[in-house]
């Protein structure tokens, strides 16, 4: 099943290298440090880095 999923995202991102959908993927595949936002985005940011062992830059 994950690689069904791969090949269809890797399908879409090929069609629609442009689309604010596929941008948004990407975005959502590469989190980054929100830049804005509530007290709660960045709470959940927090719990993110700490669940995951990131290092947070923000500090």
């Amino acid at each position: 099943m994950k690689d069904q999923i791969k090949k269809t995202f890797k399908r879409f991102f090929e069609d629609k290298k442009t689309s604010l959908q596929t941008k948004a993927l990407e975005r959502a595949n590469n989190l980054t440090k929100p830049r804005a936002g509530t007290p709660h985005d960045w709470e959940d940011w927090e719990k993110y880095v700490k669940e995951h062992n990131l290092k947070d830059d923000s500090k």
